[in-house]
């Protein structure tokens, strides 16, 4: 699986204070199957104050710690999702670490990756994650996706299903999708950890192909952990087994190559 959005680089926003917080998190990652996972930590002004250079600097030293803590030695124990703790018997095969952010939209936002202080996924300036403030949605930011679009980057919208007015006037984060920006939906939404609302809300945007992509928004090795098959098993049940997998393995895959994947039309709410 591949898990598009976590924070999981260390004492950059509110994820993991500690780079062994950070390998810990990994970890327990590819204990769920995940083999790839782009970093996303907060792009906020005024409070994350995180640019390009620092997110790949810091990107770069835990991909090291990793090659020497992490994916080549066996020796790490881990809690699982039932709070279990279990020695893994292998080395982390296979596991990726890349490089992105959860750019909180602003209306220069156009402006800002012009200059290259926010990192798109992948850092391949093709796909951009963009968090609106949980309350609402700005004025005129249709206009602002707009502009985003008309220069190949496409916005992906961060956990929607969280966002109040989304959840009060679903037709305009539609109209967002029409325009051909995707959405991503935190895993614990779909299994409740935000409450019955948010999970209301999430069942409803994945029914109308309104979400695309399942994510763990992970900040921690166990209140919001980098866990993302829990999610998948709730989303089997709204949308079917096969496309609730291709939102953690075929269209994220896509993103990260720069492509377009291939995702069902949207439907009106």
């Amino acid at each position: 699986m591949i898990d598009l959005h976590s924070h999981i680089l260390p004492n950059l926003d509110d994820g993991p204070r500690t780079i062994e917080d950070s390998i810990q998190m990994c970890r327990i990652s590819y204990q769920d199957g995940i083999r790839t996972i782009v970093a996303t930590p907060h792009i906020l002004p005024g409070i994350y104050k995180n640019d390009r250079s620092t997110i790949l600097t810091k990107l770069q030293q835990l991909n090291n710690a990793l090659m020497k803590f992490g994916v080549q030695s066996s020796e790490f124990v881990v809690k699982n999702s039932d709070s279990m703790t279990q020695q893994l018997n292998d080395p982390m095969t296979g596991f990726k670490l890349l490089p992105g952010a959860d750019v909180h939209f602003t209306s220069d936002i156009l402006q800002r990756y012009e200059k290259e202080e926010i990192v798109t996924v992948n850092d391949q300036g093709r796909y951009l994650m963009v968090e609106f403030a949980f309350q609402g949605i700005p004025y005129q930011a249709e206009e602002v996706l707009f502009q985003l679009l008309a220069k190949g980057i496409i916005p992906i919208i961060s956990h929607p299903e969280r966002n109040m007015e989304i959840g009060q006037r679903p037709k305009r984060y539609y109209e967002m999708i029409r325009m051909g920006c995707l959405g991503q939906a935190t895993a614990m939404s779909l299994t409740g950890g935000f409450g019955p609302g948010v999970k209301r809300i999430a069942e409803k945007l994945l029914s109308k192909r309104l979400i695309h992509i399942i994510a763990s928004d992970a900040h921690s090795t166990d209140g919001r952990p980098p866990i993302l098959s829990a999610g998948v098993k709730a989303a089997e049940k709204i949308v079917g087994k096969e496309e609730a997998r291709k939102m953690v393995t075929e269209y994220p895959e896509a993103v990260i190559e720069g492509r377009r994947p291939n995702i069902p039309e949207p439907i009106s709410p």
